[in-house]
Parts: structure tokens; sequence; C-alpha cells
């Protein structure tokens, strides 16, 4: 009943719509945690679908740049924040929050994830930068780097919404790794070789994960005692097309940190968690609705279109990462509600 009356409150103060959080709760409430896999100090929780949520097919980035569509280059004389994007062909291009792209004046991140029509215009589209040592162009426009940052950039991007944020996490992730780059391109984390044989190692041994089941359709990452991120795609073929960049990410948290600990009713009490999300709709420059889910122990997104939800993700803050107490407060509440 409470949770009836709060959606209804804040559905009539227009905060989000009823359908698009229809959809997230729809996905979580069939979806159920697998047996993990780990590997050092990487535990992986499988998520599988209970049904099939969505068969519908997105061309990616890296398919799109392959085929000529995509067309990406600095918003006017270049702006930090903004670029622009013209996608060419005659299919809706989708592109992952995160995901790096390299050249013209630095090299950036989307700050969300980006459905782009078909035939479309130039359409503006908010970045975060991941080079901040560099404004001098390189090349007219941007390439796909075809890889995502690493996954605690991510979660800082999303849970601060601050462009100083997410260079700061790039300066300490190259501290832990020893990595030098003259212009803090976060790009440098990836090509330092020391990191790629250990991120390779990763790699190869979770690369069959997505191909295990055909009802696997996202994950949550574990490190430690840390539950360091949760992704989940429309389907089991998109997870796959991303896999690759999905684990090289999730492993350079890895590489700083110990073997994990945490267990299934955990991750079970994470997803029943988020079904209470405070569900708030943004605007996006591209097609579908873009849903902000906040809770008081982390930050997510998830862009629906047409009733269906092509991506989710959630990064808990580092305050419920590092306060034991948050963690106790999180399960009891859970209990509580119960």
């Amino acid at each position: 009943m409470k949770r009836t009356l709060i959606l209804s409150l804040l559905i009539s103060l227009g905060i989000f719509s009823q359908g698009s959080e229809d959809t997230i709760v729809n996905y979580l409430g069939n979806i159920k945690v697998g047996t993990p896999i780990a590997y050092k100090n990487l535990k992986i929780f499988p998520i599988l679908a209970l049904k099939n949520l969505s068969l519908q097919d997105y061309i990616t980035l890296d398919q799109a740049m392959t085929k000529d569509w995509l067309k990406i280059r600095e918003a006017g004389s270049g702006e930090v924040n903004f670029v622009e994007v013209k996608n060419c062909g005659n299919k809706m291009v989708f592109i992952l929050t995160g995901q790096m792209l390299r050249g013209a004046k630095q090299d950036r991140m989307l700050q969300e994830d980006l459905l782009i029509p078909a035939n479309s215009s130039w359409i503006r589209v908010p970045v975060y930068c991941v080079e901040h040592g560099r404004w001098t162009q390189v090349t007219p426009e941007f390439k796909s780097e075809g890889l995502l940052v690493p996954n605690a950039v991510r979660g800082k991007a999303k849970n601060s919404e601050s462009q100083s944020e997410v260079w700061n996490e790039i300066a300490s992730s190259q501290d832990k790794l020893g990595v030098v780059s003259g212009t803090g391109t976060v790009r440098a984390n990836y090509e330092d070789a020391e990191v790629k044989k250990a991120i390779d190692e990763y790699s190869d041994k979770f690369k069959t994960l997505p191909k295990l089941s055909p009802s696997t359709i996202g994950v949550v990452v574990v490190t430690g005692d840390q539950i360091i991120g949760l992704d989940i795609f429309a389907n089991n073929g998109l997870l796959n097309r991303f896999w690759d960049k999905l684990i090289k990410s999730y492993a350079m948290d890895a590489l700083s940190g110990v073997e994990g600990t945490i267990h299934k009713d955990d991750i079970e009490e994470l997803i029943e968690a988020l079904e209470n999300s405070n569900c708030v709709s943004q605007g996006t420059p591209g097609l579908g609705e873009l849903i902000k889910l906040e809770t008081d122990f982390g930050k997510g997104a998830a862009l629906v279109y047409k009733g269906a939800l092509i991506h989710m993700d959630f990064f808990p803050s580092a305050d419920f990462n590092d306060d034991p107490e948050l963690k106790l407060d999180f399960r009891r509440n859970e209990r509580l509600d119960d």
C-alpha cells in the first residue's frame, strides 16, 4: 500500500512515466540470480530472464562505424561535455553509456545510453571528457575505441554526475595501476602492457559466460565485499555484443580488488531493493525514455523504448560499499519490508 501511494504521488507530480516504470519493474520481477562464476578477484553473478522479455535487435556503435553509418564530431568549435552525432544508416543505433570515443580534440565517453534514429540529423549528445590534458585536434571526427571506460569510472560518473570527479577517478586508477599518460587519457589504462596482460587473463576466463544460457541477459559484478556494478540488457544477444567490452571494464576494477565474498542472497536483496528505486524520467537526445534510478545506496539508469528495456545499469555508492553499517541497514530494511 505504501509503495502504491508513493508511486501515485510521483506520477501526479510528473516525476516519472507510469509505463516506463512498469517496464523496469516487469524486468526486475522476471529475472533470477544464477550461480556465480569466480576467478581471482572477480565474482560475477549471471542474471537470467524467466521468460522472453524483448527480442528487439539493435545496431551497435562499432557495427555502425564499420558500415560508415555513424558520424561523430565536436560540437561547434568544441565543447568539453557535448559532441554531435549523425546516423546516416537505415536502422537505429544503440550506444552504451561509458563507450569511449577517440580523437578530435580530446577522448570522450558517453554520459548515458543513447538510441539514435535511422537517417537522423546531427544530434547534440552529452559526454564526459576522459583525457584531461589535451585540447588539440588530432582527427576531424571521433572513432570508436572499441572499449568501455573502466567500471569504476562508469560508477563515479553515474553517482557524482561530475566532470571533475570523472577526471579524479581516472587519475586514481592510473596511480593504482602505475600507468603513466602524458594527456591523462583513460585509454592508457588499456594500452599498458602489464595491465593488458592481466585483463586479457580475466577476459579469457569469463568470455563464455553469456553463452552458458540463452536466458542470461545481464550480470552483477563483485570484487571483495563490494558490489561494483549491475548491467541488464534487453536480451542475451545484446549482452553478447557488449560482453568483451564489459568484462574488460570489470576486470580493470578487479586488478586492485580482492577475492569476492558476496553471496547470492545479497544479490537477490539488491535486485529486490531496485524495484523500489525512485524512478525519475530524464530527457534523451535520441529515441525512447531515459529513467534515472535513485536510491540511498547508489544510482543507475535505464533506457526504455516502445515498452521494452534496452539496457539498465546500477552502481552502489562508495559510501555503501565502504561502510559495513550501511550494508547492515540495507539488509535490515529489506527484511522489514518483507
